[in-house]
């Protein structure tokens, strides 16, 4: 997943202010599941699983799932082209999507936040990281698609500037 955001960290990084935050918030919440799940970047060991590790990982969870949903999203949208633009029609196939993702993120999110590791829930929790890492992969997909688009409209030019030239001589 790390791979996967610094390329397209490299494809339309640079492009638009809210992207670039959003994909550094993102970027913090890999780096706070790897510290999670044991996973020290360029090392064969994992590292033991820890409450702190935890609790943080599910603070970055929240705030990032809150971002995209309540900052986002609506902005990028709205950037690309406006409410009426068709692909604010296609982009907004996306939400069902998103909020069935938010929905089983937040379940993790309920479950382990404030849970203390002991023996039993160990094994429990194992198995809910590696299902929470497919549902952030899905999620992170998703969202790809939404910068794609994003990117795309930004490359042709800016939305919302009109041509004065064409408006000033009808055709």
């Amino acid at each position: 997943m790390l791979n996967r955001l610094e390329s397209l960290t490299q494809r339309v990084g640079g492009s638009n202010e809210l992207v670039d935050h959003w994909l550094q918030a993102r970027k913090q919440l890999l780096v706070t599941y790897c510290s999670l799940v044991g996973i020290k970047p360029n090392k064969e060991k994992h590292t033991p699983l820890n409450e702190k590790a935890l609790e943080n990982f599910c603070q970055n969870l929240v705030d990032y799932l809150s971002a995209g949903h309540f900052h986002i999203y609506d902005k990028i949208i709205k950037q690309v082209e406006g409410s009426a633009s068709p692909k604010m029609a296609l982009a907004t196939k996306f939400y069902p999507k998103l909020q069935a993702n938010t929905e089983a993120v937040m379940a993790f999110h309920d479950r382990y936040a404030e849970v203390v590791i002991d023996q039993d829930v160990c094994e429990e929790l194992n198995q809910a990281l590696s299902d929470i890492g497919e549902a952030l992969a899905s999620r992170f997909a998703l969202e790809d698609q939404l910068i794609q688009l994003a990117a795309e409209t930004w490359q042709q030019g800016q939305p919302g500037t009109t041509n004065t030239e064409s408006m000033s001589h009808p055709a």
